[in-house]
């Protein structure tokens, strides 16, 4: 059995050693600038470097987040940046963006790159590609089950999330806070909008439709380790010293644990901050989080409720029993009402309770315990029946004595092992080191005492106060192993002096350490690429779904088709594969009606395939080949020709090192100054297509919207914010992937004369899901390069349009 390593998360000096007390195999961190938490506290340079020494030391690993999508103007000073970190001797990076992975190839070709989950690697394909870029480590989505994972065959080690927060979209997939709200999740700048209530037309009830509860893998440990992963990591680098605390050395306790074949349980990672827990997509599990902030701990159910009285029934299973000065929330369908225990609670049988006598009792581990809880008049009154309401234990007060604990044991998981030596020449004291590092590393240092031994004018200093004085580890996680003491014990030299000695070695030793990780820094020039090609003739591409669209649809270059699921039903999501035969039919037909159009005809593949799904679509090709059907591919899984824009490409280096592709969307989420800059900058313009109309899509999941009883009633595909904006909801072909569109159409009609003008050519349209008419608005947008731009037309077709961010 394999123990994985446990990776913590780090928003500070203070919480980086909290994170190596509490048992961190290594952490991950962030500089102020190019990480995916911009609004945690996040880390200078030279704190990084602070922190990489303090890590090292402890045998602890850092790895360093520089995993935002990286724009044209920023790529000399990002690759400079990570130079620094490089020099410092950070373990290893993280990184999204494709054209970073280029610049440190060229550049840094030592670093160690592991790939964010950002990348979106869900399938076999993606980490074929992204092996192929010499990366060490992945990073997979939260979304991939235990038995994909099985499957997956790579070189590189596999990294899973194994504790905290789940999106409800696919990581590197969300566009819902850019559009919604001017920040960027790929920017570090996440608003998270999936934590608010939204509604579903034909639903009246607000829930948190997009927040799903919180991740747990702590009992899944054990197939964890017998998987071939090799890291287990823990999500927060925003959350609490207490959280980080309590979290990593439950982990850590579990996975030592199963060293020895043992399980244990723990309730006290349900006490720091939580939505509630679920296996997520690792256990096929799908659960909506009962409310946005924390839940707590589940102790029981409120069996009666007076004026000043609560009786909540406690589950036999609970250990934790609350006391005066905890939190409790009692919850009940969506009301809650949360408090603090003022008073010393009250805990009795059931029996007692229900004869009214509520005697105290001693044996607080029996069954059938009744906790009563006295409400005084500082509390607000609740406005709602507590009856039959769940009840959460949401504080404790004696975590924080446990969390003290942790924080100041000034110890590390693993030691590194010191041998001594102790001699004299001269009659001077000499003491040698040889440190073992956990990475099999060694370090070897002397230092030479200045005071000598004297001949003793009352008693002599023993060879065993020297070696005692030599096995103190003065708070270094050194574990001394052997000392070796040459030295007869007939001279004296003041104790003071040996300790010094020792002090001296230590920092010696500390300082070699350091150095040993450390890399001469370089600075880094990148050339610009003035682009000097000659403008091409402008062209435009469609997006549809719709097979008779195909045969009305002209002056186009190309269209993108996608299969639409033929059962697009909420209720019906993730019902298994689809259909083989109605693919091929409809590819079949859409090739046949567009055998004598002008316009190529490619097939888009859904932006999130599994390897079930891919296995299928090969399958698909491979059967229209044998009927002489060829059709070209766009797909994200760097195995097509075309390439959408969910690959998130935000500058040059990222299309130069996509060099197998004819034609690549860059990102919608990028500025009028980003195109310029990188139209500016490239080398193949005419490869660069626009979307320059359409509604753009700001969520891919796996996760259901609906459950139970709401599937029952009369809804729509749509999902309803509190400003009453109307997003559409679809599920594409591969019946495991829910898609919610902006509410309203990216439009840059009124700016498609600049885009020509500096050099862009292909521009795209997408009008998949919408009306049988909505083709004409390709009339619209020809007129427009044309030199005759008209909105009156274009809010025929498209009635509610937006710049996004484009502005």
């Amino acid at each position: 059995m394999r123990i994985p390593e446990l990776l913590a998360p780090v928003g500070s000096m203070d919480h980086l050693k909290v994170a190596i007390n509490a048992g961190a195999s290594s952490v991950y961190l962030s500089g102020k600038d190019y990480g995916a938490r911009k609004y945690a506290e996040n880390f200078t340079l030279d704190e990084i470097n602070e922190a990489v020494n303090m890590a090292h030391l402890h045998n602890v690993k850092v790895y360093v987040t520089v995993n935002t999508l990286i724009k044209q103007d920023e790529l000399e000073d990002v690759i400079n940046y990570t130079s620094q970190l490089y020099a410092i001797g950070v373990d290893a990076i993280l990184v999204q963006d494709l054209g970073l992975v280029e610049l440190i190839n060229t550049h840094l070709p030592k670093l160690k790159i592991h790939a964010s989950t950002q990348m979106t690697a869900e399938n076999q394909l993606k980490i074929n590609y992204i092996e192929s870029k010499g990366i060490k480590r992945i990073v997979l989505p939260r979304e991939m089950r235990k038995e994909e994972i099985e499957q997956l065959k790579t070189n590189m080690e596999l990294e899973i999330f194994a504790h905290g927060a789940l999106c409800y979209c696919y990581s590197g997939q969300c566009l819902m806070s850019s559009f919604k709200g001017g920040r960027s999740g790929n920017r570090g700048t996440c608003a998270q909008p999936c934590r608010q209530k939204y509604k579903i037309q034909g639903i009246k009830r607000e829930d948190y439709y997009l927040s799903p509860c919180d991740l747990s893998l702590y009992n899944q440990l054990k197939e964890i380790a017998e998987m071939n992963i090799s890291c287990i990591k823990i999500e927060g680098r925003m959350r609490s010293k207490e959280y980080l605390a309590i979290v990593i050395s439950s982990y850590r306790k579990a996975l030592n644990k199963l060293k020895s074949g043992k399980e244990i349980r723990s309730e006290e990672i349900n006490l720091v901050f939580n939505r509630g827990f679920s296996e997520g997509q690792f256990s096929h599990q799908s659960k909506r989080s009962l409310r946005a902030g924390h839940i707590g701990l589940k102790i029981g159910r409120v069996i009666d409720s007076h004026k000043n009285r609560i009786a909540i029934r406690l589950d036999d299973s609970i250990k934790n029993i609350p006391e005066k000065g905890d939190g409790l929330l009692i919850v009940k369908n969506s009301n809650d009402y949360g408090f603090e225990i003022s008073q010393n609670p009250t805990i009795t049988t059931l029996n007692h309770f229900k004869k009214g006598k509520n005697k105290e009792i001693k044996d607080l581990n029996r069954k059938d315990r009744v906790l009563i809880v006295k409400k005084v008049w500082q509390n607000k009154k609740s406005d709602f029946n507590l009856n039959e309401s769940d009840v959460y234990l949401t504080k404790r007060n004696k975590l924080t004595k446990k969390v003290k604990e942790i924080e100041n044991k000034a110890t590390s998981f693993v030691k590194s092992k010191l041998t001594l030596t102790f001699s004299i020449k001269n009659n001077f004291p000499i003491l040698k080191g040889k440190l073992t590092l956990a990475n099999k590393k060694e370090v070897k240092c002397e230092v030479r005492g200045n005071t000598p031994f004297e001949k003793p004018l009352k008693k002599a200093v023993s060879a065993d106060t020297v070696k005692n004085q030599l096995s103190k580890t003065d708070n270094y996680p050194y574990e001394i192993v052997q000392i070796n003491v040459n030295y007869d014990g007939t001279l004296f030299i003041p104790i003071s002096k040996i300790n010094e000695l020792r002090r001296n070695l230590f920092k010696t030793l500390e300082n070699e350490i350091n150095n040993l990780y450390k890399h001469e820094i370089k600075k880094i020039s990148l050339k610009n690429n003035i682009n000097i090609n000659g403008a091409t003739e402008a062209n435009i591409s469609y997006y549809t779904n719709n097979l008779n669209d195909l045969k009305n649809i002209t002056g186009v270059e190309r269209v993108y088709l996608e299969i639409p699921n033929d059962n697009d039903d909420l209720d019906m999501a993730f019902n298994g594969n689809p259909n083989l035969n109605y693919m091929i039919n409809f590819l079949k037909t859409a090739c046949e009606i567009s055998y004598t159009k002008d316009y190529e005809l490619i097939w888009k593949w859904p932006d999130i395939a599994h390897d079930k799904l891919i296995k299928l679509l090969n399958k698909v090709i491979g059967i229209l080949n044998k009927m002489h059907y060829n059709i070209p591919i766009m797909a994200n899984s760097f195995n097509g020709e075309y390439g959408p824009y969910s690959m998130n490409i935000t500058n040059t280096e990222t299309i130069k090192s996509l060099k197998n592709y004819k034609i690549l969307t860059l990102s919608p989420e990028l500025t009028k100054k980003d195109y310029e800059d990188i139209i500016a900058n490239c080398e193949t313009p005419d490869k660069l297509e626009l979307l320059v109309q359409g509604s753009v899509e700001l969520m891919k999941s796996r996760y259901l919207l609906l459950y139970g009883n709401e599937l029952k009633k009369n809804y729509e595909n749509y999902l309803i914010d509190r400003k009453n904006r109307k997003y559409p909801i679809h599920k594409s072909i591969s019946d495991e992937e829910i898609i919610i569109f902006n509410d309203s159409e990216l439009s840059l009609l009124e700016e498609i004369n600049h885009l020509k003008n500096i050099g862009f050519c292909n521009f795209a349209i997408d009008g998949r899901y919408k009306d049988e008419n909505h083709y004409k608005i390709i009339d619209v947008y020809k007129s427009a390069l044309n030199g005759k731009i008209s909105k009156k037309e274009l809010l025929k077709y498209s009635p509610k349009n937006t710049l996004g961010n484009y502005q």
